[in-house]
Protein backbone atom coordinates (compact mmCIF):
# COMPACT_ATOMS: atom_id res chain seq x y z
CA UNK A 1 0.00 0.00 0.00
CA UNK A 2 1.38 3.30 -0.97
CA UNK A 3 2.25 5.60 2.04
CA UNK A 4 0.90 8.93 2.11
CA UNK A 5 3.13 11.66 1.59
CA UNK A 6 1.94 15.98 2.58
CA UNK A 7 1.85 17.79 -0.24
CA UNK A 8 3.28 15.18 -2.77
CA UNK A 9 1.84 16.88 -5.95
CA UNK A 10 4.09 19.76 -5.77
CA UNK A 11 6.77 17.63 -6.78
CA UNK A 12 5.37 17.41 -10.50
CA UNK A 13 5.72 13.85 -10.35
CA UNK A 14 3.13 12.45 -12.87
CA UNK A 15 0.76 9.74 -12.72
CA UNK A 16 0.58 6.85 -15.04
CA UNK A 17 1.59 9.22 -18.59
CA UNK A 18 -0.72 11.92 -17.62
CA UNK A 19 0.95 15.63 -17.18
CA UNK A 20 2.31 17.00 -13.87
CA UNK A 21 0.87 19.37 -12.38
CA UNK A 22 3.50 21.72 -13.39
CA UNK A 23 2.99 21.23 -16.68
CA UNK A 24 -0.90 21.43 -16.19
CA UNK A 25 -0.12 24.70 -15.03
CA UNK A 26 2.00 25.88 -17.92
CA UNK A 27 0.01 25.02 -20.45
CA UNK A 28 -2.75 27.08 -18.47
CA UNK A 29 -0.29 29.97 -18.04
CA UNK A 30 -0.10 29.78 -21.75
CA UNK A 31 -3.58 29.52 -22.81
CA UNK A 32 -3.95 33.07 -20.43
CA UNK A 33 -1.23 34.82 -22.03
CA UNK A 34 -2.37 33.32 -25.83
CA UNK A 35 -6.13 34.76 -25.00
CA UNK A 36 -4.75 37.98 -22.77
CA UNK A 37 -2.84 38.68 -26.64
CA UNK A 38 -6.35 38.34 -28.68
CA UNK A 39 -7.89 40.72 -26.14
CA UNK A 40 -5.11 42.94 -26.30
CA UNK A 41 -5.60 43.34 -30.18
CA UNK A 42 -3.06 41.27 -31.12
CA UNK A 43 -3.10 38.13 -33.32
CA UNK A 44 -1.33 34.34 -32.47
CA UNK A 45 -1.18 32.10 -35.15
CA UNK A 46 -0.07 28.63 -34.92
CA UNK A 47 1.40 26.22 -37.36
CA UNK A 48 0.53 22.36 -37.27
CA UNK A 49 1.32 19.92 -39.80
CA UNK A 50 2.09 22.85 -41.90
CA UNK A 51 -0.85 24.30 -42.18
CA UNK A 52 -1.53 27.88 -40.67
CA UNK A 53 -4.48 29.00 -38.27
CA UNK A 54 -5.04 32.28 -36.89
CA UNK A 55 -6.01 31.53 -33.04
CA UNK A 56 -9.45 32.92 -32.28
CA UNK A 57 -8.95 31.76 -28.41
CA UNK A 58 -7.59 29.16 -26.31
CA UNK A 59 -9.84 27.02 -24.00
CA UNK A 60 -10.25 24.58 -21.25
CA UNK A 61 -12.80 22.46 -19.82
CA UNK A 62 -13.42 19.78 -17.45
CA UNK A 63 -16.33 16.82 -17.66
CA UNK A 64 -18.27 17.03 -14.76
CA UNK A 65 -19.09 12.85 -15.57
CA UNK A 66 -15.67 11.61 -16.23
CA UNK A 67 -13.51 14.47 -14.61
CA UNK A 68 -11.39 14.35 -18.10
CA UNK A 69 -9.40 17.59 -18.47
CA UNK A 70 -9.73 19.00 -21.95
CA UNK A 71 -7.47 21.69 -23.76
CA UNK A 72 -8.18 23.47 -27.13
CA UNK A 73 -7.06 26.10 -29.45
CA UNK A 74 -10.37 27.43 -31.30
CA UNK A 75 -8.93 28.96 -34.72
CA UNK A 76 -9.36 29.89 -38.26
CA UNK A 77 -7.65 28.24 -41.07
CA UNK A 78 -5.49 31.26 -42.61
CA UNK A 79 -3.15 28.60 -45.04
CA UNK A 80 -3.06 24.98 -45.84
CA UNK A 81 -0.05 23.13 -47.08
CA UNK A 82 0.52 22.86 -50.79
CA UNK A 83 -0.22 19.63 -52.11
CA UNK A 84 -3.63 19.54 -50.32
CA UNK A 85 -6.94 20.62 -51.40
CA UNK A 86 -8.16 23.54 -50.56
CA UNK A 87 -11.42 23.08 -47.77
CA UNK A 88 -14.01 25.28 -47.07
CA UNK A 89 -13.74 24.47 -43.36
CA UNK A 90 -12.42 27.50 -42.20
CA UNK A 91 -12.81 27.68 -37.98
CA UNK A 92 -11.55 23.99 -36.64
CA UNK A 93 -10.73 23.05 -32.78
CA UNK A 94 -7.09 21.70 -32.23
CA UNK A 95 -7.73 20.09 -29.20
CA UNK A 96 -4.60 19.85 -26.68
CA UNK A 97 -3.39 16.68 -25.48
CA UNK A 98 -0.11 15.53 -23.86
CA UNK A 99 2.03 12.95 -24.98
CA UNK A 100 5.74 11.85 -23.87
CA UNK A 101 7.38 14.28 -25.89
CA UNK A 102 4.95 16.97 -24.22
CA UNK A 103 2.47 18.77 -25.23
CA UNK A 104 0.58 18.17 -29.00
CA UNK A 105 -2.19 18.72 -31.49
CA UNK A 106 -3.42 16.41 -33.75
CA UNK A 107 -0.12 14.56 -33.35
CA UNK A 108 2.43 17.51 -34.14
CA UNK A 109 4.03 19.80 -31.77
CA UNK A 110 2.77 23.68 -31.76
CA UNK A 111 4.85 26.01 -33.35
CA UNK A 112 3.64 29.85 -32.55
CA UNK A 113 4.21 32.54 -35.22
CA UNK A 114 4.68 35.40 -33.32
CA UNK A 115 4.33 38.99 -35.06
CA UNK A 116 4.84 42.38 -33.97
CA UNK A 117 2.08 45.10 -34.76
Amino acid sequence: MPQYEPEAWRDGRPVDGEPSSREQCRLLDLLGRINYRILSGNRVYVEVGGVVYKTIYGGYWRSVFTGIEHYLLHCEQVSSAVWKEEEKMTSVDLPIAYSNGGWTTKGHSLSFILNRE
